[in-house]
Order: structure tokens, then sequence, then C-alpha cells
């Protein structure tokens, strides 16, 4: 595989952080897995290598890996169906593939691109340009990164409005029938007092249960590495609605 030292050819140094990024490469070529490995390692990447499609299958599954530079005709498993394995692995389909390949066809570049690679480069390869084609994939992952991120806090501010709405309601449901028998009950009568006392218990009861899971929603929403924070709010949730309103109708009905 042809390299150029030549200083000219070398782009120009930027803040990118390459000792951040792990590389996986691919190839059943030895010479070419040595001199891409040799390469990027200069390049200050941290570099795993496999020999096929099925190796680095099993790789990319074992250790996080933030770019994939695959050969495409290898024994076991090629690269187009390394490219598939991955996209259908909700655990590894996000990661960026650049797949490298003798056929310069284009029918060729649309089919590794229909299989999922995020590149594609012809060989003999510069290896300058592979690199600059690496760093700009890893700076795509970065920003499809961020603004998964800032989706999910997107999700967290709506989850923390519908709960917020809900605990809403069902205060206002508890506080409701007091509100009602107050306007009601005359002073000297005892038993419209009682159950306006009654009432006031019970209403004060549903505020506590509801202020109780109002606690846990907030808890789960504090701890960002939970992965089933959301299911437990809405669990929470569905919890204040089942606890309180089965009780709803029978305090309206003693509004009445």
């Amino acid at each position: 595989m042809p390299t150029s030292d030549s200083p000219s050819m070398r782009p120009s140094e930027t803040a990118f952080d390459r000792s951040t990024h792990r590389i996986l490469v691919v190839d059943d070529d030895e010479d070419t897995l040595s001199i891409l490995e040799m390469f990027f390692s200069r390049q200050g990447y941290v570099l795993d290598h496999a020999r096929d499609g099925e190796e680095a299958l099993d790789l990319l599954r074992r250790r996080r890996h933030d770019l994939v530079i695959s050969d495409v005709m290898m024994p076991v498993m090629d690269g187009l169906r390394f490219c598939e394995c991955v996209r259908s692995d909700p655990d590894v389909r996000m990661t960026p593939i650049i797949l490298v390949t003798a056929k310069s066809e284009t029918a060729h570049k649309l089919l590794a691109l229909e299989k999922g690679a995020d590149d594609y480069v012809v060989k003999p390869v510069n290896l300058f340009e592979l690199s600059a084609r690496a760093a700009s994939t890893l700076r795509q992952r970065k920003l499809r990164e961020t603004v998964y991120a800032q989706e999910k806090e997107l999700e967290r501010v709506r989850t923390l409005e519908r709960t917020l709405s809900v605990i809403s309601h069902h205060i206002n449901n508890a506080i409701a029938p007091i509100y009602g028998r107050a306007q009601m009950c005359e002073p000297r009568n005892a038993d419209q007092s009682r159950k306006l006392v009654e009432t006031c218990l019970e209403s004060c009861r549903r505020v506590t249960r509801t202020l109780q899971v109002l606690g846990k929603v907030i808890a789960a929403m504090k701890d960002p590495s939970n992965p089933e924070r959301y299911d437990l709010v809405e669990r929470s949730m569905k919890e204040v609605a089942e606890h309180l309103d089965r009780k709803i109708e029978a305090a309206d009905e003693t509004t009445l």
C-alpha cells in the first residue's frame, strides 16, 4: 500500500484529539494490516485489529470502538456482510465504518453505502487521505452524539413537564373535596363537621402519596446513569394515577 512521507502532503495539525479514539482495523492481508496499524498508531489513535468480519464483529461487541476501517474482500465474513451485521445490532449499529476496496466502480460504492458504510476508499490508498477521512468521520460521530444527548435532555424536560402536569392534576383533585365540603359545612352541624375533617384527612393522605411518588420521580431523573429512568418515571406516574383515580369518583360524590 503506497504512502507519502513528503512534508508537503501531510495534513495540517488541528486540535483533534486522536488519543481519545479507538479504531478497529479489519484486513486479512498481514502487510496491509501492519501498515495501517503502524500508521494510525503514529497518528496517535488507539488501535485494535481483526482479520475478518466475524472476528471484527466479536471485538466490536466486546469493546467500544469509535471507528472501523475494514477491507471488503475477506474470508469467513466480507466487509459488506460485516456492515449489515453491525447495522442490525442495536448495541453497535451507530459505529462508523469506512470500507477499503480495490473495486472503483460506482455500483460497488453505492452497494457499500447501501449496506451501511459511512465512507468508501479505493485502493491503492493514500494513507493521509484515509487519515483525513477517518478524522472527518469521527467528527461527524461526535456531532451525532451531541445531537443525541440534546434529544435525550429534551426528552427529560418533556417527561418532567408531563410529570408535573399529572402531579398538579391529582393534587387539585385531592383538594377539591375539601373546598366543596367547606362551602357546605355549617359549624354547628356535628355530622357535617365530622365529614369535613374526614375529607381533609383523606385529602392529606392523597397529597402525601402524590408527593412521595414525585420524590421517586425526581430521584430517577437525577440519575443519568440509570438507563431505565424514563421507564421508572412512567411507572411512577401510572402508580399515581392508579392509586388516586380510584378515589376520585367517590370523593366527588361526597361533595354533592
